[in-house]
């Protein structure tokens, strides 16, 4: 699963509607509750997917925020990485995708080998 960049149109949209200033805003980028960073954006803008790419497959307009590199930052390592992983393990799971906890226990169908009746092993 690749991830999906913006545009250039859509990049170039979301940096005029942002008039130049960071549009991070609440506690996802570490600011508080409805607070805006607004921070000059000619340092350095990232866009961002607003709803992580991996769950919401949306590149439009409506999902892209122009950020500083600092709410960008803070943003992916607390909450976008941690998303990510858990929808993968949710889906390795609903697909019955197992990583073995440990050895197999000797004698049992795991480790290839059959005790028979008198005590011998043989290859299963």
């Amino acid at each position: 699963m690749s991830r999906r960049e913006f545009t250039k149109p859509t990049k170039r949209e979301a940096l005029h509607r942002s008039k130049g200033k960071c549009e991070a805003v609440g506690t996802w980028y570490g600011l508080p509750a409805g607070q805006r960073c607004g921070r000059d954006l000619a340092y350095g803008v990232e866009f961002d997917h607003i709803d992580l790419d991996a769950n919401s497959k949306d590149n439009s307009l409506a999902n892209c925020a122009a950020v500083c590199p600092a709410c960008h930052r803070f943003k992916t390592t607390r909450h976008d990485i941690p998303l990510a992983a858990k929808t993968v393990r949710q889906q390795d799971k609903n697909h019955g995708i197992r990583t073995r906890k440990g050895p197999a226990i000797p004698g049992s169908r795991a480790s290839g080998w059959k005790r028979k009746m008198n005590g011998e092993m043989v290859r299963r």
